[in-house]
């Protein structure tokens, strides 16, 4: 129609009119969900995307995006509570246990009760908001490691061969 050459990929997909010339709309994409996830998308024509957007539950309605209310604009229409009066209270800030003061704490009921009770209190500690989580979390880590850790005894069995009397 223009007289401009058509590209030879174009050609080969059965195209006979350029772009600039083509009178065809653009193909758009409406996913599909089967199940909770793993969507697909099908290629429509905007026409049938439209129509099956009003069907779908999950398909996107409208030209533009949901506008949701504003939260200023839902309160009431008083305008003499607009600002709401705060008490001048200072503010509180969380203190919790220095670190070294806690892996300290943690070691000695450790050495004392096992690892297991040790775990649960650690978790104490870290619900009841004395230690923070990256704390917990790093001593719950040495308290394992020293769990995990063979003791001298276990080592020498290991390394001179266990037991040498034979029955």
């Amino acid at each position: 129609m223009c007289s401009n050459s058509i590209p030879k990929a174009r050609s080969d997909m059965g195209y006979s009119i350029c772009v600039n010339c083509s009178t065809e709309e653009k193909k758009v994409g409406h996913i599909i969900y089967p199940h909770k996830t793993g969507a697909y998308i099908q290629v429509l024509d905007k026409d049938t995307h439209k129509e099956l957007n009003k069907l779908d539950r999950r398909g996107y309605r409208g030209t533009t995006y949901k506008e949701y209310k504003n939260i200023l604009t839902s309160q009431s229409s008083d305008t003499t509570n607009t600002n709401k009066s705060y008490s001048d209270k200072s503010a509180s800030y969380i203190t919790h246990l220095p670190y070294n003061d806690a892996l300290k704490q943690v070691l000695d009921y450790y050495d004392e009760w096992g690892y297991e009770r040790t775990v649960e209190y650690l978790r104490g500690l870290n619900s009841s908001g004395d230690i923070p989580l990256m704390t917990r979390v790093k001593i719950q880590d040495i308290i394992t490691d020293k769990y995990l850790e063979p003791s001298s005894r276990a080592l020498k069995r290991k390394f001179n061969g266990g037991c040498s009397s034979v029955g």
